[in-house]
This record gives structure tokens, sequence and C-alpha cells, in this order.
């Protein structure tokens, strides 16, 4: 619920605290306190039929538009009030007393300051305690008990009006805070899907390239090996098409697609694929437990990433890859022992063969995500080392 300016600031809010079914009922409920005024004017002539009529329709039609307008009908019908029975010798009707109760309850539900809402709600105790001073409702009207019952019946629907407007307001809060975990759920799922998509895209590209590039060298004088060479790129290529369109799959709403993701049982396959591109890797896995596949598919993707790191700035660099278990952790650590000299096993990485940054920070936030550590950097024999540990059974 919110005033005009607020309204202006959040539409949606505003959308949300008039709809526009309401005009409708409002113009109904305007309508039918000016029909049951204009009775009580024609019943009582001699009290002045023109001015009765018209102050009967200037303190009714107004809350046709109550909802938008809350102050400015509350205040136009608080003084009509005050002008008509300054100037009448008696009450031609009582429309003016569920008009301003109305008028107080609107302004509770639709104004969002609480200090602007209690003045706009005090004008109709005003206005209604001026005229019965004035002796528009008659002499008990000016009385001091009348004055409390008034203000009792204005405090309970200005009261009423604002248990409303909380409710309403905690709904559209509530709403908005759906909202906002529904967007992070999905900023989270394009995350992930994009951290799958570098790891498997960087990692076939390295391969791809550094093994065309041995073919390459390959091709003259041992064509054999060559083969063998474009053979690997071309396997390399087509598993990473394969997980890619299990990935683009996953974005197509309505589809259920559930194909096996990588884990630590494809570590092996792993390491035959660098040992193909010119590494010199050997695999350690001892993990007895079987292991969630959420932890199992990070470790592949952390062992893929890192291997894809050596390919490209130690390619034919002696790797060891280990896997352990101590049954609440898992451990992972890649090693290399820096770039090898001889160019024919370890090829060296074609110019600009990079992962533009991605691969560590996406280690990282998968490590994060089962409440791990990673850690990155330089051994003191020029070797590099990557060492995570992530807990064995969160999923």
């Amino acid at each position: 619920m919110t005033t005009t300016a607020e309204a202006a600031r959040h539409p949606a809010v505003a959308a949300a605290s008039v709809p526009r079914w309401t005009s409708g009922l409002d113009l109904a409920v305007a309508v039918g306190l000016a029909v049951w005024g204009l009775v009580e004017v024609v019943l009582s002539p001699d009290l002045g039929l023109v001015p009765g009529a018209l102050f009967v329709l200037v303190a009714t039609l107004p809350l046709a538009l109550r909802r938008r307008f809350p102050g400015s009908v509350t205040a136009v019908v608080a003084a009509a009030l005050v002008v008509h029975a300054a100037t009448a010798e008696a009450a031609a009707t009582f429309t003016p007393f569920p008009s301003l109760l109305l008028a107080a309850f609107t302004v509770a539900v639709h104004v969002r300051s609480l200090p602007a809402a209690v003045g706009l709600g005090l004008l109709p105790v005003a206005a209604m305690g001026m005229a019965g001073q004035l002796g528009y409702f008659g002499v008990e009207a000016a009385r001091p008990r009348a004055l409390v019952l008034l203000v009792f019946f204005v405090a309970g629907a200005w009261t009423g009006g604002r248990v409303v407007h909380h409710r309403a307001l905690a709904a559209l809060r509530a709403e908005e805070g759906s909202a906002a975990a529904a967007d992070r759920a999905v900023a989270q799922e394009r995350a992930r899907i994009a951290r799958e998509l570098h790891d498997v895209v960087a990692h076939a590209v390295s391969v791809v390239v550094l093994q065309t590039g041995a073919a390459e060298q390959f091709v003259g004088r041992d064509p054999d090996r060559a083969r063998g060479h474009v053979g690997m790129a071309r396997r390399t290529a087509t598993e990473a098409m394969a997980e890619m369109r299990h990935l683009l799959d996953v974005l197509r709403e309505g589809e259920a697609v559930y194909l096996p993701q990588p884990g630590i049982e494809r570590l092996p396959d792993l390491v035959d694929e660098a040992r193909g591109a010119g590494l010199d890797v050997t695999l350690a896995v001892d993990v007895p437990v079987p292991v969630p596949d959420g932890p199992s598919l990070a470790v592949y993707r952390i062992v893929q990433e890192s291997l894809t790191n050596v390919l490209r700035h130690a390619p034919g660099a002696r790797t060891t890859v280990a896997v352990g278990s101590t049954g609440r952790e898992l451990t992972v650590e890649v090693r290399d022992h820096g770039r090898r000299a001889d160019p024919e096993d370890g090829h060296p990485a074609p110019a600009g063969l990079s992962s533009g940054g991605y691969g560590i920070p996406g280690m990282r936030e998968r490590v994060r995500v089962y409440g791990g550590s990673l850690a990155v950097g330089p051994e003191p024999d020029g070797g590099w080392l990557v060492r995570a540990v992530l807990p064995a059974g969160s999923s």
C-alpha cells in the first residue's frame, strides 16, 4: 500500500495496492451513498433542497477515487461537512458519517507513512467534532460523550485499515522475496552451467589443439603416430559435444534429461586422455566408500581443470594425481613438476591457449558449494600444486 508519490516511484507496488476491479466497486459505493443522501434531502425539503443535494454529491461522489487519492478525498469530504454545518440550519443527511469512516479506513490502508496516515485520519474526527459543536447533528452531538463515541468509531475504522495495510505490505514483501529468491536460483544455475561448459570446452579444446599440433609434427615421418593423435582429438571432441548437448538440454524447459555425469570412476579415462596429449601422468585413487554424485563430479572437474592447466602451461611435465578419502573427507591433489624439455613427448602449448581466467575461480566455487577448501600455488621445485578437500558425505 502506498501514497500517490510512492506509487509513482514503485509502479509494481501501486498496481498491487489499487487493482482495476476496485474502481467499479468504489464507484458503486459512492453512488449508493449519494442516492441515500439525496433521498434524505428530498424527504426534508424545508432544510434546503439544492444546498443539501450539492452537499451530498460533494460528500459522497469523491469516494469513487478514494484509493487513488486517499488524502485529497478525505480532505474534500471533511471540508464539505464543516462548510455545510456552518451554513445549514440542521442536518439534511447523515451520509457524511459513513463517508468519513470510509475515508479514515482508506487513508489507513493506502498511505504508507504512519505520521501522514495518522494526520489524515484525524481529519474526520476534527470535521465531525466541529460539525457537532456547530449543532449540525443536534444538541446531543455537542456533548463530550458524543465526541468520545465519534473518536471510537473513527479510530476503529482507521485501525482496521492499518491492519489491512500491514497485511498487504507483508504479502507484497513476501512476493518480492520469493521473486528475488527465484532470480538468485536462476543466477546460481546459470553460473553452475557456465562452469560446466567452461570445464568441458576448455579441456576439450586444449587436448584437440595439442593433439592436432602433434599430428602435424609426425604426419611426414610417422603417419601411424599422427593418425593416433588425430583419433584422440576426434574422440575428445565427440565426448565434449555429448556433454555440451546434455548441458544444453538441461536449459530447455519441459525436458527432463538425465544423463550420467562423470565422476571419480571416470578419472582413469581422463588420465589416459591426458597421456595421449603428451603428459606423463600417474593416478592413485584410494576411495573405499561410495561418494555422492555431487562431490564425485566436483573431484572429476577439479582434476580435469588441473590437467588442462598443465597441458596449457607445462605440456609434457611429469604429473601426479592422487585422490584419497579418510571416511569424512575427500582429498584431491594434482601436482606437476614443471615443463619437460623434450618437445616431441610434451608438445609446447600453442600461443593464445588460455582459460580466460575462469578455471581456478570455477574450482574454488565448486569446493565452496560443498563446504570444502582449495589451495593452489607453486611448488618449491618449480612445479604447481592443486589441493582440494571436500566433505565425503556432502550432496
